[in-house]
């Protein structure tokens, strides 16, 4: 890591900034689990992200202590409390085969930063190596967080409308990078400014695929909280037994959903 700036907007504004936004985006689904609890139904509402999320703001929140940076460990420590409940909230929701894959996920990925902190604790004998460490795996958790839309990009291209963006996230997403992005290069750290500097140029790219395919309304059947799932690529519809059962009885529909809420 080369010297960084010591202009202080850079420095502390930008990411101080960058620390709202980010703890923001940690908090978005809460909304929706809560209801889902309320209803004591997922419906469109894929708890698979948020175990990823435990990950992704742990990994950072290390990162954020080793380097003593509270911008980068403040915001991914409250981010670790905000997906924990999630994940817990949801989990009692979800049908079996998802409970399994979020047990596969979860156990998966706490023996990854499990191993993790073994090789900082014996093999990493500097504070370079130790960065390089989890400043690795935050890149790569992040880089799939970002990637993630590029399959609803292709269906922009494909059907040659951006219904299936949804714009005030993306510019949030937007944003967010971008804030990042420039705290990155003031402070010289490539940890940080490179996964978000391609998260930018994805967001960028999002952007005026939304311009040059005007969005058009989409089939009745797709409700808002699926329009946000398809934007995130982070969400996506959830079969239900019930659903199931509904499609094989229509006419025992009504019955069959007052079963399953008793």
């Amino acid at each position: 890591m080369g010297e960084h700036s010591d202009n202080v907007f850079l420095t502390s504004v930008v990411p101080a900034l960058g620390a709202v936004i980010s703890l923001a985006m940690y908090a978005s689904p809460v909304q929706a689990v809560l209801a889902a609890q309320r209803s004591r139904q997922l419906g469109d509402l894929n708890p698979i992200p948020f175990a990823i999320t435990v990950t992704n703001t742990i990994v950072w929140a290390v990162y954020g202590l080793i380097k003593h940076d509270p911008y980068v460990t403040a915001p991914n420590a409250m981010g670790v409390v905000v997906a924990v409940f999630c994940v817990l909230t949801s989990f009692s929701l979800a049908s079996e085969q998802v409970r399994d894959r979020i047990r596969l996920l979860l156990c998966t990925e706490f023996a990854i930063l499990s191993l993790l902190g073994v090789l900082t604790s014996f093999s990493a004998g500097t504070l370079k190596a130790q960065l390089g460490i989890w400043g690795m795996a935050g890149n790569v958790v992040t880089l799939i967080y970002y990637a993630a839309p590029l399959s609803t990009m292709a269906e922009v291209i494909r059907t040659r409308n951006s219904a299936s963006i949804l714009l005030p996230l993306c510019i949030m997403n937007m944003l967010n990078a971008a804030l990042w992005t420039t705290y990155g290069v003031a402070m010289a750290d490539g940890y940080i400014y490179v996964p978000n500097g391609i998260g930018l140029v994805l967001s960028l790219a999002q952007l005026a695929l939304a311009l040059v395919f005007p969005a058009r309304p989409k089939p009745a059947s797709s409700s808002p909280a699926a329009a946000l799932h398809e934007a995130t690529g982070a969400y996506s519809r959830l079969e239900h037994p019930e659903d199931e059962m509904a499609r094989m009885n229509p006419g025992d529909s009504t019955s069959t959903k007052h079963q399953m809420t008793m």
